[in-house]
């Protein structure tokens, strides 16, 4: 067995010199999360704390929270842009002052956001983290698995693969977004269901009122799934309910997948053509 070599002696003292630095101070690390406890503790209290007793403890406090502030940024980004696109997919017209519209959306975060960094923003905080992500992600993932897995099929998504790239993925993907995935997302949700608790922060026991608004915080992002899902049969031609629901399970009849031009190993093709209609 070959092991890896460092380059050079520099690389080697720098590293032992961190690891000397560092491990007396985050050595301490499992007894101030025990103590502090974990959520939003661990950013704003644990870590800190932990810094404080690491030289240079100024340094390492910007360079920790610039980076908490970077991965915040990071994260959110992806959200604000996913909401720029759909209202400029609706609104055509305003894709020529997009400016206008990034302002519009950072504004109305901005001014929502104001309420987390009141008194008793903490509060409203605990209520949202504990209340934002449950049951909604392993929805998501268990209607997305289901989607792209048997809905749409495998069989159709490994020949737009091939399409696109030449290749098909590998089965054992095909066989975890099947099967797998969907078994561990639906385990997780009935023990998240199972093991849930009334929201608390500290000795704090949020009122009944309070959870309701936690509930509706939660429902409210898989209300728009059922309720698209029916305006959609409903809309769909058809003489019966089966021809309505079996009709909005196919795909649009104005895409089509298009040809390779030419096997270039590497080089990405198109997956589907959009055939124009042209009125007679």
């Amino acid at each position: 067995m070959v092991h890896e070599q460092w380059r050079n002696q520099l690389d080697y003292f720098i590293a032992l010199l961190g690891y000397g630095v560092a491990s007396g101070a985050f050595i301490r690390f499992p007894f101030y999360c025990m103590r502090n406890g974990g959520g939003l503790d661990l950013a704003f209290i644990v870590y800190p704390e932990v810094i404080s007793a690491l030289p240079l403890p100024q340094l390492w406090s910007v360079m920790t929270f610039l980076t908490l502030m970077s991965l915040a940024i990071d994260s959110m980004a992806p959200g604000v842009e996913l909401v720029i696109a759909a209202l400029e997919d609706m609104f055509p017209r305003l894709m020529k002052r997009r400016w206008l519209i990034i302002g519009a959306v950072l504004l109305s975060l901005f001014l929502t956001s104001l309420i987390y960094v009141s008194q008793g923003g903490i509060y409203v905080v605990t209520l949202v983290d504990w209340y934002a992500y449950f049951p909604s992600t392993a929805v998501f993932g268990i209607l997305e698995c289901i989607a792209v897995g048997w809905c749409y099929g495998a069989k159709r998504l490994q020949e737009d693969i091939r399409t696109m790239w030449g290749k098909t993925i590998p089965r054992v993907m095909v066989i975890s977004f099947k099967f797998v995935c969907p078994l561990f997302l639906v385990v997780i949700c009935c023990y998240s269901f199972y093991s849930y608790r009334p929201p608390k922060y500290g000795d704090y026991i949020y009122p009944t009122w309070a959870t309701a608004v936690g509930w509706l915080i939660s429902f409210s992002s898989l209300l728009p799934f059922p309720i698209v899902f029916i305006w959609t049969v409903y809309n769909t031609p058809g003489a019966t309910m089966q021809k309505k629901l079996k009709k909005s399970f196919k795909p649009n009849e104005y895409w089509d997948r298009s040809t390779p031009q030419e096997d270039v190993p590497g080089v990405f093709q198109p997956m589907v053509v959009l055939r124009t209609c042209v009125n007679s």
